[in-house]
């Protein structure tokens, strides 16, 4: 007991303090109050109180926290490539020989290799798609330190470009998780990729409006001790150093747009992506969904398959040929 002692008070006041410092600011976050119903919006639809299961404030799916079985990935091919400043992005590929191939780009403080990325390549191998996944730089085999969407957009197209000259592919739909999305959505912005569609999920628009809703009787759900462990490099200065803004860049993103949001989310507020939807150009679909807990990112695939795997499955089907 006295090391999980050391481990927990390493935690608490040196290692939470540097993950929270990432995702924190002060600035009151309000764009649109939801003062009841669910909202989802789809292709410029408004549906407000919708009787759905699942879409509709106080109905609760059912939630599990089994993890899929895995379906049989491939083994991955492993490759690095320099990004504009020469910085190492590495990547993992599994290779299905679809017409498409989908690019993972993980948040903050997720590697390539964290299981549930590894989870997701697994279901999107199975829809029948190459999927490929990176390490944001700071993290991972990736080199660099991390800024919050200001480098990373650069990173994520040489990893486009390199796939693009390696596979027979028409194109590629990005699916990115928290600020993964911020960097997808200025990577679709400001480079000329063969980009199909966007899959955001728990995206950010602006840095400066993050507040967290800490509750410490419920932390354990979201953050585990392991992954706290595993600090990734980022810069010390991020809370007043440049960075882009992903309601500012999604207006000049010309693809169909999916941002999938769990209301209330304990780290990103679902105002994030209703914000990004109203931002966004046409085609574009907001899904926000209410179940308890809470969850943020890749945490939604384990609790609420039954809700996000439709809506993820079918945007894929529309718009990323397999």
């Amino acid at each position: 007991m006295p090391a999980l002692s050391r481990a927990l008070r390493k935690w608490q006041h040196q290692l939470w303090p540097d993950y929270a410092a990432g995702i924190v600011a002060t600035n009151n976050f309000y764009f649109r109050t939801i003062s009841e119903g669910l909202l989802h919006w789809h292709r410029g639809t408004r549906a407000w109180n919708c009787p759905a299961s699942g879409y509709s404030l106080g109905r609760h799916t059912t939630m599990s926290s089994a993890h899929a079985t895995l379906h049989q990935l491939p083994t991955p091919v492993t490759a690095t490539v320099p990004s504009f400043d020469t910085t190492p992005i590495a990547y993992d590929l599994y290779d299905h020989a679809s017409r498409s191939l989908v690019l993972v780009v993980p948040g903050f403080w997720r590697d390539r290799r964290h299981p549930s990325m590894v989870r997701l390549a697994s279901h999107l191998s199975e829809l029948g798609y190459s999927t490929a996944i990176l390490d944001p730089r700071g993290h991972g085999d990736s080199g660099g330190t991390y800024g919050f969407n200001l480098f990373e957009h650069y990173d994520t197209a040489a990893v486009a470009e390199d796939l693009l000259h390696r596979l027979p592919i028409e194109s590629i739909t990005i699916v990115a998780l928290s600020y993964g999305a911020s960097v997808a959505i200025s990577t679709a912005a400001r480079h000329k990729l063969p980009i199909a569609s966007l899959l955001l999920i728990s995206a950010v628009a602006d840095f400066a409006k993050i507040v967290p809703r800490f509750n410490p009787f419920t932390l354990h759900r979201h953050i585990a001790l392991s992954q706290a462990l595993k600090r990734p490099r980022f810069d010390w200065h991020f809370r007043t150093s440049p960075k882009l803004r992903a309601i500012d860049d999604v207006r000049d993103v010309h693809a169909p747009i999916c941002l999938i949001h769990v209301k209330n989310d304990w780290l990103i507020g679902h105002d994030h992506s209703l914000a990004l939807y109203e931002a966004a150009n046409e085609p574009k679909e907001l899904h926000v969904i209410d179940i308890p807990g809470n969850y943020h990112a890749d945490r939604i695939f384990s609790v609420a398959p039954s809700e996000i795997d439709p809506v993820f499955g079918e945007f894929l089907r529309r718009y990323t040929p397999v």
